[in-house]
């Protein structure tokens, strides 16, 4: 088996719900299925995944393509390594993948860096349970309550505090010390030589969705600063869009519905521990659009469950807007002072957790009592606060819960409710004129005529819906009835050779424009414009249209050539004609 006939077993034997549905939370409509969309912001769902053509493609952003391009953007990798991942995952075997593209040279340094990875991930879990070094380790996480199934689970590790330790344990598995910089464990000294960048710290792996480590987090023992330290930026592990224990975690997430978002590893091993398994960290960062933009495949409740300190305060306060962007019902619990998740359900149990997690806030409850409580008295601190809160209601995405909001803000601040909603009005009014006019030019470009673009889509909807019709205008002048630059891309590719429907994806592979790309795909997941019944009729009327064209242009000419009697045989040949359009 070549590679190309390797992709195609995948590409059949790969379910791609199956596949998106483990990162989407999908839901079927009609023939296709819907969610929201992991690679942009959206409220409503415009991701549609099409399981008999097996394709998906965004409304909202245009992203699109079949199961390899979907793993591909998903966690950003090549084709080659998407095409390994997916064949290991559907038991298919592979012949060696040849290329030498940059492509190739990319994915073997992933491949190297998860190797290297796996490697210091084993390091330090031996160091932690086996090594006389270790003990200061083993003393912290007992002293911490966890398990020695929560050390195993989690691969938690020690690495003591020395400079060399891994140097020299990558050395003894013939490893090349630049690649252990390159994955972010090492760190370069003036004369060439490599240190350790974690020393003394205990130590978290990070995993990916395919339990593969993509990076650490490291702690210190005591209170010297930093306290935690991550690998840097890597081709395997971006920090900001990372999330500690997703992959364990995602389908007791989906499972309950909700989301429960701590601020560090600690308290995840804790409330997991404690069978809590629907909990993931922010790495101890503030959230991110990419981070939430993951949690909302998942499930569109989240609690947020930071620290009762002023940091944690001003994190959640931060993640508000995130959230409301994303279209995600998030409410903030609030710990009493002096505990943290982790320390709160190891004191308490998870009981006790349980029940005040069922009374969390809502977010903008809790926004709006951390803006009242430092709100300036008088009008100028009332105009403040509400120029302040306006862009937060319009990112509400559900009416009743936006009109409740405006009450409760009214009644709390004193502002007369009618005035908030004349403001709230001129403010989206502003808001929408602005979006109007961006998405107006990303639409318009110089020559599109966009009163003809809806006769050339009817068309090719045709002929990508009914293949058969294709064989009836490759021999005719259909370029006169198509003025869209991009759907004659994609009419050209279909007549210059004949596609059956089950292989029309193949097509998107031969056209050299996104935009064309995004069009067949658009045209492919929607329905049919034209019933089996009015198929016949659709043809003769677009046969009609190219002959039109042909008469008119034989008109013009006999005009200039001054052929009077061609000119009048011609106007009533098209009259004719055009009676019986």
């Amino acid at each position: 088996m070549d590679s190309s006939e390797a992709k195609e077993e995948v590409k059949k034997t790969a379910d791609i719900v199956e596949v998106v549905g483990q990162y989407v939370e999908l839901k079927k409509r009609g023939q296709n299925y819907v969610g929201l969309c992991p690679f942009h912001s959206e409220r409503s769902p415009s991701f549609t995944v099409n399981q008999s053509k097996q394709i998906y493609h965004c409304f909202g952003c245009g992203r699109g393509g079949d199961v390899f391009t979907f793993w591909m953007e998903y966690h950003n990798l090549s084709f080659p390594q998407s095409l390994k991942d997916l064949a290991e995952r559907y038991n298919i075997p592979l012949p060696t993948y040849r290329d030498s593209s940059d492509e190739k040279k990319k994915s073997e340094l992933k491949e190297i860096l998860f190797k290297i990875n796996q490697l210091a991930g084993t390091y330090f879990h031996d160091v932690l349970l086996n090594r006389a070094e270790g003990g200061p380790g083993r003393e912290y996480f007992s002293s911490r309550h966890i398990a020695q199934e929560t050390i195993s689970t989690f691969r938690l590790g020690f690495t003591a505090n020395k400079w060399d330790g891994l140097v020299n344990y990558l050395k003894s598995k013939n490893i090349p010390l630049k690649r252990g910089e390159e994955a972010g464990l090492l760190v370069p000294k003036k004369g060439g030589d490599y240190y350790d960048r974690f020393r003394g710290r205990i130590m978290f792996p990070i995993f990916d969705l395919n339990h593969q480590i993509i990076g650490f987090g490291g702690r210190v023992l005591d209170d010297s600063l930093p306290k935690y330290i991550n690998t840097p930026e890597t081709p395997l592990y971006h920090k900001g869009s990372t999330l500690y224990g997703l992959d364990s975690a995602f389908k007791n997430i989906r499972e309950a519905g909700l989301a429960i978002l701590v601020e560090g590893y600690m308290d995840v091993l804790a409330l997991r521990q404690n069978g809590i398994s629907n909990v993931v960290a922010t790495l101890g960062t503030a959230l991110t659009s990419d981070q939430t933009r993951r949690l909302k495949g998942y499930t569109k409740n989240v609690v947020v469950l930071f620290d009762p300190d002023e940091a944690g305060r001003e994190a959640a306060l931060k993640s508000l807007p995130l959230f409301l962007n994303e279209g995600i019902s998030a409410k903030v619990l609030v710990l009493p002072q002096d505990e943290d998740p982790d320390s709160f359900v190891t004191t308490h149990g998870p009981e006790t957790l349980g029940k005040l997690l069922k009374e969390a806030k809502p977010i903008f409850d809790f926004y709006l009592d951390q803006a009242l409580a430092n709100m300036e008295p008088g009008v100028d601190g009332q105009v403040q606060i509400l120029h302040e809160v306006l862009p937060v209601f319009l990112k509400v995405e559900d009416g009743a819960t936006r009109f409740l909001y405006i009450h409760k803000f009214s009644e709390k601040t004193g502002i007369n409710e009618g005035l908030i909603w004349k403001e709230l009005r001129q403010w989206a009014n502003k808001s929408s004129e602005k979006r109007n006019r961006d998405e107006l030019k990303k639409r318009l470009s110089p020559g599109q005529d966009l009163r003809k673009h809806g006769s050339d889509e009817q068309f090719l909807n045709l002929l990508i819906h009914y293949p058969e019709t294709v064989d009836t205008f490759r021999d005719q002048d259909w370029e006169l009835i198509v003025f869209d630059p991009e759907v004659a891309k994609i009419i050209r590719v279909l007549t210059e050779k004949s596609h059956s429907g089950e292989d029309l994806n193949g097509v998107e592979q031969t056209l050299d424009s996104a935009a064309a790309k995004e069009q067949l795909r658009r045209i492919l997941i929607s329905k049919p414009f034209y019933t089996e019944e009015s198929v016949s009729q659709a043809v003769s009327e677009f046969c009609k249209k190219i002959a039109s064209v042909k008469i008119s242009q034989s008109m013009k000419k006999a005009s200039a050539e001054g052929n009077i009697e061609m000119v009048n045989r011609l106007i009533r040949a098209k009259q004719d004609l055009e009676s019986k359009m």
